[in-house]
């Protein structure tokens, strides 16, 4: 009775190690958005993605409205 007990749980061993072959990998995770770049907002100092922010004469914004605010700055110093 034994030695059937012992192939048994060899035949169960085998056809799992078996079923656990033939699945195949699972895909690795894919990021949710590309790695980029930070840059600073040449006004206030935030820092965010490139895609973010807004450009004017060379330099990097947060937002338009501190685009503006630096441009009006610059005419009146």
């Amino acid at each position: 009775m034994s030695k059937v007990l012992l192939f048994a749980a060899i035949a169960v061993a085998i056809w799992w190690l078996w079923r656990k072959l033939q699945r195949p990998d699972p895909a690795p995770p894919e990021t949710a958005r590309p790695v980029e770049s930070m840059l600073v907002c040449a006004h206030c100092g935030v820092n965010q993605p490139r895609s973010e922010c807004v450009e004017g004469d060379g330099r990097y914004y947060c937002s338009e409205a501190h685009r503006r605010a630096a441009q009006t700055e610059g005419r009146d110093g």
